[in-house]
């Protein structure tokens, strides 16, 4: 009897250390997610801006650093410029600049979760800032550098500064429908906030509340001088009512991509069967060499899952 009781507690100690143990791994996977969306994101942000910088400057001038293309931009006079068209989806459109939140990113072609990654950007359907109508830019607050961050901060007066092979634009905050407040935020699927609104204004959005996508976030800004020309097909494509449709199915995409799922399993899986394969080996053998090996080839495993669950997850 006694060595019954004596197996029966043998057997549940091991149980509750191997539940132990999973706990252990599933809190440190979930506490690596946070990071890798808190700072792994940022460090892909801050390549990929370098490169829309490089991108942006103009022929012949230097890109070095971002204030360097923002300087020689800004020699253009917006009403001598010529007309521009929106450039591909994934290429720099200008660089946006809000000193209240001491803000200075490229703004990238396109609001799709990958055009996202790389900075804050601009609603295709939408005129190109400082051009005439209502121009939408998208942006992150909490991952990929979170360059909207700070926007509930924002207040009336405020200047938005956009610089674009156009020329320098500069725009101030206004209020927005609750009296003194310049934010406010809507349901994600209402996209009048990009409609015409009879000036020439930018329109910044983002995810609401912070590491949430159940709202957007909405913060206008209005043109101070006149607006650069336009390219006729550009000014043709946008209808009276704005762009609510396509920009419609574009805010959609920031839901997440249901297909990653199956890719984070499997990466999910490869860096649990690594792992496992290595401390069944560091049993038999000696412990130290077998994790030296196996802990790189786990961690990049795990980062390849952090990158699909990201993919899969709503962008925030």
């Amino acid at each position: 009897m006694a060595a019954k009781h004596r197996y029966r507690a043998g057997v549940v100690s091991r149980a509750v250390g191997v539940l132990g143990r999973i706990l252990v791994i599933a809190g440190l996977f979930i506490l690596g997610f946070v990071a890798f969306q808190l700072w792994g994101t940022g460090l892909q942000e801050s390549r990929a801006q370098d490169g829309l910088a490089a991108d942006l400057a103009p022929a012949g001038t230097s890109s070095d650093g971002l204030e360097a293309v923002v300087g020689a931009l800004a020699r253009t006079d917006p009403a001598t410029a010529p007309a521009t068209a929106p450039p591909p989806e994934g290429d720099p459109v200008g660089v946006i600049e809000i000193p209240r939140i001491d803000l200075q990113r490229v703004v990238v072609e396109g609001v799709s979760k990958a055009d996202l990654r790389k900075g804050p950007g601009h609603y295709p359907d939408t005129p190109l800032p400082g051009q005439a109508g209502n121009s939408g830019i998208a942006g992150h607050r909490t991952t990929y550098g979170a360059p909207f961050n700070r926007i509930d901060e924002l207040n009336v007066g405020d200047e938005v500064v956009l610089t674009t092979p156009q020329g320098r634009f500069t725009y101030r905050v206004v209020e927005g429908p609750v009296k003194g407040q310049a934010w406010y935020s809507v349901d994600p699927e209402d996209v009048s906030v990009l409609r015409d609104f009879g000036d020439d204004r930018v329109t910044l959005t983002a995810c609401h509340p912070k590491y949430s996508a159940r709202e957007r976030i909405i913060v206008h800004a209005v043109l101070e001088g006149r607006p650069a020309v336009a390219a006729p097909a550009v000014a043709a494509a946008v209808p009276p009512g704005g762009p609510e449709r396509d920009t419609a199915a574009a805010d959609q995409d920031l839901g997440g991509d249901p297909s990653a799922l199956v890719p984070t399993l499997l990466w999910g899986g490869a860096a649990l069967a690594v792992g496992l394969f290595a401390w069944w080996i560091a049993r038999r053998w000696e412990r130290w060499p077998v994790y030296l090996v196996a802990t790189p080839v786990v961690l990049v495993l795990v980062w390849c899952c952090y990158v699909q669950l990201d993919r899969y997850l709503p962008a925030l």
